[in-house]
């Protein structure tokens, strides 16, 4: 699914999707929000998510959680896998994963 498709068309495949009648979706980040498919139990990252903060990019700490938060909801289990093949991207992954550890100690204050 990508953002050129027509709504119609973004909403048959949705459907399909949740029919189960299409087992494998692939996306940009069109769907990262607000589509709830409780079936989904995998969510595969092809790249990592980054932004431009002050000058500099850096991993997207949100637009990581909701890309996976697509899997694993209201108390299922789902697995969340990122590929990365350049150095750069391992340093992003490195500073999403530092920001949520941090979130995490935050709130256990």
């Amino acid at each position: 699914m990508f953002s050129k498709m027509s709504k119609e068309e973004r909403d048959n495949t949705i459907e399909k999707f949740r029919k189960q009648e299409i087992n494998v979706l692939i996306t940009t980040n069109l769907i990262a929000r607000g589509i709830d498919v409780p079936e989904v139990e995998l969510v595969i990252n092809y790249d990592v998510p980054q932004k431009k903060m002050g000058g500099k990019i850096c991993g997207d700490p949100e637009t990581y959680l909701h890309r996976i938060g697509r899997t694993g909801r209201f108390g299922k289990t789902g697995v969340a896998l990122t590929i990365y093949d350049r150095d750069c991207d391992k340093e992003y992954l490195d500073e999403i994963i530092t920001y949520y550890a941090m979130t995490a100690s935050l709130n256990e204050l």
